[in-house]
């Protein structure tokens, strides 16, 4: 397990001791958000409504040195989430760092979409985040340093085609990050999003595979392939890092350049 990751030139990220809060963290994104915040030295809830997959990933960090534990959470539920950082608190320390990175989608035209799916897909992307924010703003506020990144999608920023509802609630999202981010900047606590474009992960098949599948999809991305989950985790680990000290209410595009906004 390595003390810290490294950027250019050497220079470290050193987040021992802070403890870091994801959700989603059982795969994908999420989990790449996780393993690299815990190599840098962080004591990392991997949080996911899927418990045998948080503990999948927790032990997985475990076994290479890091600290991580295992929680289910449902972040539509207020009750799952109060549960759930309570016992954070108790194991690791209060929550330094939260990174909101768990949402769910429909894939379908919005005319087949039913009031019940919109719903869903807001109460777990957008309630889900704000639910989570809540619940740990205090030891965030507590003292300059805090962070919170939430995960967008470029597709909250241009749209897209039978994904109406997801792509509705990641714009809210990006009102919800700039919005805090006044809010609470005074406490010294910065709040972004990393939008990802297209990103293969186990969640994202289905969606690829609808347009055509990944090789012809990449060829509209100016570096030629689709995301990976560790360039989305990289993105993270800055904005969690004191190298953005000075950055807040800010959403970075992590898209291979196939959204220039």
């Amino acid at each position: 397990m390595n003390n810290g990751a490294h950027g250019t030139a050497g220079v470290p990220i050193d987040l021992a001791g802070r403890v870091a809060l994801v959700t989603g963290a059982g795969s994908g994104i999420g989990e790449a958000i996780a393993g690299i915040l815990a190599r840098a030295g962080a004591l990392v809830a991997v949080a996911d409504l899927f418990e045998p997959a948080a503990v999948r990933v927790a032990g997985e960090i475990t076994a290479l040195g890091g600290r991580a534990i295992a929680v289910r959470l449902d972040v539509a539920d207020e009750a799952s989430v109060r549960d759930g950082v309570g016992r954070i608190t108790t194991e690791l320390g209060p929550v330094r760092i939260v990174v909101n990175n768990a949402a769910t989608w429909t894939i379908k035209p919005f005319a087949d979409t039913s009031p019940a799916e919109i719903e869903h897909v807001f109460a777990v992307t957008v309630t889900g985040a704000m639910n989570v924010t809540r619940s740990v703003l205090t030891d965030l506020c507590a003292e300059p340093g805090g962070r919170v990144v939430n995960i967008i999608s470029d597709s909250g920023r241009v749209g897209e085609a039978h994904m109406a509802a997801y792509a509705s609630a990641k714009a809210a999202l990006v009102g919800f990050t700039k919005s805090l981010a006044r809010e609470v900047g005074r406490q010294g606590v910065t709040v972004n999003g990393v939008s990802p474009g297209t990103t293969v992960t186990p969640g994202s098949a289905d969606f690829i595979a609808q347009v055509g599948g990944e090789q012809k999809l990449a060829r509209a991305y100016p570096l030629g392939r689709l995301g990976r989950p560790e360039d989305i985790a990289g993105a993270v680990l800055f904005f969690a890092s004191p190298l953005a000290d000075w950055i807040t209410g800010q959403v970075l595009s992590v898209s291979g350049g196939f959204t220039m906004v």
